[in-house]
């Protein structure tokens, strides 16, 4: 397995699964996509949007995810993007309660479907919500025992792909619609439309929050991770990792969860244009519905 820690220190490199060869726009073009999920009435709002604080509003804390031990960061940002989905419908009124979605199942079918089982990390985007669509989704408690994260579970199905048992299991629970998101526009009216962005690419982030919780762009990661809010004092997207509740370091603002950092508008642009992120909804067909009150402003 890859270390976390290369001379003392965190190496996000060393957990980085994103593969950007080009695969990720062959399978995008395979998917049926729900454009609606992403059109605004062409006013930004002004107000920020925290999509985050459904978790808290439904689970009455963030989340206390472990940190990933292999290169499936495409099945984390996906994973946790549906997690706080589930919460998002839930406030909405969906008769529904929470599990935590299984991320090793998301791995081993995004890259069954993918063709790249092997031994190897990684996978892309597209494949993880063609899995999402097609295949569906288990949760962790589904699996019992078996259902705690492990890097070994997940490196096995990466390989083998899931037991056709559990993807019997996957098969009621499949995404609605996804939307592919390639401007700040489109991700701002997704987000105000009730759906959070996962986001694969190349861009490297510093690892300490400045005083408003935001992180600089620096240095290369093929990573997978996902877009839970926007604000327009600064503006910019906060953005939910996969290295456990420490990581970054640095002050939090607006509430957002200690496993998050802000990053600036032209970088968040500049990761969309990989072509590779995702609004994830859970209706089959768009409907338009208003946020509560409490996931806008500070």
């Amino acid at each position: 397995m890859s270390s976390f820690a290369t001379a003392g220190r965190f190496d996000p490199s060393s957990l980085c699964g994103w593969r950007n060869d080009g695969g990720h726009h062959v399978i995008a073009a395979t998917l049926p996509t729900s454009p609606a999920i992403c059109q605004g009435d062409g006013t930004e709002p002004s107000s920020n949007i925290l999509l985050y604080k459904a978790w808290h509003d439904v689970l009455g804390h963030y989340p206390d995810y472990p940190a990933q031990q292999i290169g499936d960061c495409v099945s984390f940002g996906h994973g946790h993007a549906n997690d706080l989905l589930q919460c998002i419908e839930i406030c909405f009124g969906e008769p529904a309660e929470y599990r935590e979605t299984d991320t090793e199942f998301l791995y081993g079918e995004s890259r069954k479907l993918a063709g790249m089982l092997g031994f190897w990390d990684g996978s892309y985007g597209a494949a993880a919500v063609k899995a999402m669509l097609q295949v569906g989704t288990v949760s962790r408690e589904m699996l019992g025992s078996d259902g705690t994260y492990s890097g070994q579970r997940a490196k096995s199905w990466g390989l083998h792909g899931p037991p056709t048992a559990v993807e019997a299991q996957a098969a009621p629970y499949k995404l609605g619609s996804v939307a592919k998101i390639t401007t700040w526009d489109e991700l701002v009216a997704a987000l105000w439309n009730g759906s959070p962005v996962t986001i694969c690419s190349n861009q490297g982030f510093t690892l300490e929050r400045d005083s408003q919780g935001f992180c600089s762009p620096r240095g290369t990661w093929g990573h997978c991770m996902f877009i839970a809010g926007v604000r327009f004092d600064r503006k910019g997207a906060l953005i939910v990792q996969s290295w456990g509740p420490t990581l970054p370091s640095g002050p939090l603002d607006l509430d957002q969860p200690s496993f998050s950092f802000w990053a600036e508008r032209p970088v968040i642009e500049s990761i969309l244009a990989a072509g590779d992120s995702w609004a994830l909804s859970r209706a089959a067909e768009f409907v338009k519905r208003p946020l509560p009150k409490g996931w806008f402003g500070s």
